[in-house]
């Protein structure tokens, strides 16, 4: 998955969950799923954006922290490569 379809399956989730100022908010994660991006693969971005998704759809709110944090948890579960396909 690439970082700009990882932010629109966030920004779905937001949109269904939240109001319009949560589906603005989506798009700061962007730098997040770019370093995940960067760092790992599209595998690495989907899952990041389904634990953020799952978080939306429990009724919290990420913040740009907490989705850093959990990228890191998501590549720490992974070995780092040179981001290729």
């Amino acid at each position: 998955m690439e970082p700009n379809e990882a932010v629109r399956q966030l920004e779905d989730a937001i949109d269904a969950s939240l109001d319009v100022d949560g589906r603005r908010s989506a798009a700061g994660y962007r730098p997040t799923f770019e370093r995940v991006a960067d760092h790992a693969d599209g595998e690495a971005v989907y899952t990041l954006a389904g634990k953020l998704v799952d978080e939306v759809v429990a009724g919290e709110f990420p913040t740009p922290a907490k989705a850093n944090a959990q990228a890191e948890r998501v590549l720490g579960g992974r070995a780092y490569t040179d981001g290729g396909e």
